[in-house]
């Protein structure tokens, strides 16, 4: 009878195990959409590097079969890439005939990529389209769980949703009360910053900064200016704001630049009209920081970062470097290469 009981329990088990195994997988993506699933995916067409990060974190690199430009020009630090997985020169520039090519699962683009093309483009072919964009700060825990939940990775994807809200967390405790610092984030081009609505404006916010430009609003502005994430501004606005700290976005690369690059922009800098009366550069505190260091694990180190440096008393036990080598190391699986970031008034005091 005993035996009997055994055989029946564990008859029960298999069959809610193969219950559980079965069950479709249903998300909701960016654009608003249910998609469902008939079992964990194992073959994707990643767009935007910020997504093939996190599908890398959470599912492993075996299951991208292709990638953009994005990825593929920085191969050190995408070693498994295969020749034949380019599948367009960027988010906007899909090539269907690559992605059709690789007889993916899923394509899965971010909400400023081509999503809406693809979708048209893709369904005679029975392809779906996932929008997930790894980019936002805001959306980060639902972005991993839908990840986890679309290649059967939830554990993974756990994990990873514990090391990002717990830093988070941090820095919101950290920050009670502050008086926020203005900052001034430069992109690559000269006097091009970010507006509301870019992950790099909530970076700033969560590092408890005060945008200078987040009073724009980017329905006013000539559409020649840009976008919100790159958008052209006034010289005079920067020098009206008086910045207490200045960032500037090296080019992403996971290779170290050399200290002659950094030492080429404050140069520069120090160079523009009526920048050396601005806060910031007075007091040194001007940094050249790596796409790879701020936008890492949905620009959650960049924002440790310039808390450190805009709150240095309240984070003096805070490494936002070790973080970022744990975010390569542990989820990456690339090894850390060294700091991504140059102070001006190190590299002046070191002449």
């Amino acid at each position: 009878m005993k035996f009997f009981v055994r055989l029946l329990a564990a008859a029960f088990t298999m069959l809610w195990t193969l219950a559980a195994i079965a069950a479709p997988i249903e998300i909701t993506d960016d654009s608003g959409r249910t998609l469902t699933f008939e079992a964990p995916l194992k073959r994707a067409v990643v767009f935007n590097r910020y997504n093939a990060e996190f599908v890398r974190a959470v599912a492993g690199m075996d299951v991208i079969v292709g990638v953009d430009s994005w990825v593929t020009r920085d191969p050190t630090y995408w070693p498994n890439l295969k020749d034949g997985m380019l599948v367009g020169e960027g988010q906007s520039e899909p090539n269907y005939e690559a992605i059709i090519a690789q007889n993916p699962d899923v394509v899965i683009f971010p909400r400023n990529g081509s999503w809406q093309e693809a979708i048209k483009t893709l369904e005679p072919f029975d392809i779906p389209v996932v929008v997930l964009t790894g980019w936002d700060v805001l959306k980060h825990v639902s972005n991993i769980t839908a990840f986890g939940k679309m290649f059967g990775a939830e554990d993974k994807a756990a994990k990873l949703n514990e090391f990002y809200p717990g830093n988070m967390a941090l820095l919101e405790e950290r920050l009670q009360g502050v008086e926020r610092k203005a900052v001034y984030l430069e992109e690559k081009t000269p006097y091009r910053s970010v507006l509301r609505g870019s992950g790099w404006h909530d970076m700033i916010e969560a590092a408890g900064g005060r945008n200078i430009f987040e009073d724009v609003d980017i329905e006013t502005q000539p559409k020649e200016r840009g976008s919100v994430h790159n958008h052209e501004v006034d010289p005079e606005a920067i020098l009206k704001a008086q910045p207490d700290l200045i960032v500037k976005l090296q080019p992403g690369s996971y290779p170290l630049h050399p200290e002659s690059f950094s030492k080429a922009f404050f140069e520069e800098l120090k160079e523009r009209p009526g920048f050396d009366e601005v806060p910031a550069v007075k007091n040194g505190e001007v940094y050249h920081m790596n796409y790879y260091l701020a936008g890492g694990c949905s620009k959650m180190i960049g924002a440790l970062s310039i808390a450190k440096w805009l709150y240095p008393d309240r984070f003096a036990d805070v490494d936002p470097d070790a973080v970022m080598k744990t975010w390569l190391e542990a989820f990456q699986g690339v090894t850390y290469p060294g700091r991504y970031w140059t102070k001006f008034s190190e590299l002046e005091a070191a002449q």
